[in-house]
């Protein structure tokens, strides 16, 4: 896609640039990442075909979504939280018209101080810290088993030593972790 974008713009003149133009010009440079750096699940997307040329934005910061459609006349805009209908968010997109100084870092910081505003602005930094912690003690409980089985199956085989278990040793180093293996597995799974 970048190659075929660089073709388009270098068919064109650099005073001739629509504001979709210098917005591509950006995205090939790199800036358009640059600029959307301190967000998560950043989505460039750009497109061009014989139906048109656009380029869409999609970030996020916490719970807070963005879609930002480029238009060659128009651009629009959704800002909404996690969870939203598919119907209610068709209804969130607003149109907007180029101004003569557009600019997508203007754009970005007005779109930011609407998304500090949200109403439903939550600071989920906490609960993907939690989802980390537990999702690592479920995976620690699952290996552990598995590194401990397979140090006696090596030594009992460098050695040529049979190694016996009691049961209780068995159910202690098997049953126990995978038993909270599992309990921290789903609740790392249930944090939204």
């Amino acid at each position: 896609m970048k190659k075929r974008i660089r073709n388009y713009l270098n068919s064109k003149d650099k005073i001739k640039y629509s504001n979709l133009d210098r917005i591509f010009e950006l995205y090939l440079s790199g800036d358009i990442k640059k600029l959307l750096s301190k967000y998560a699940g950043v989505g460039v997307y750009p497109t061009i075909n014989k139906l048109g040329k656009t380029i869409q934005l999609n970030y996020n910061y916490h719970n807070i979504y963005v879609i930002i459609n480029f238009f060659e006349d128009k651009y629009n805009v959704a800002i909404y939280y996690a969870g939203i209908d598919a119907e209610e968010l068709e209804k969130l997109f607003i149109d907007y018209d180029y101004q003569k100084d557009f600019s997508l870092k203007e754009l970005i910081n007005e779109t930011d101080m609407k998304i500090k505003k949200h109403p439903r602005l939550k600071n989920t930094t906490l609960i993907e810290k939690k989802k980390k912690r537990y999702s690592m003690i479920a995976w620690i409980c699952l290996g552990l088993p598995i590194i401990i089985f397979g140090s006696i199956a090596l030594y009992s085989i460098i050695t040529k030593n049979s190694v016996k278990l009691n049961v209780w040793l068995g159910i202690f180093f098997i049953v126990i972790p995978l038993i909270i293996w599992f309990i921290f597995d789903v609740k790392s799974k249930k944090l939204k």
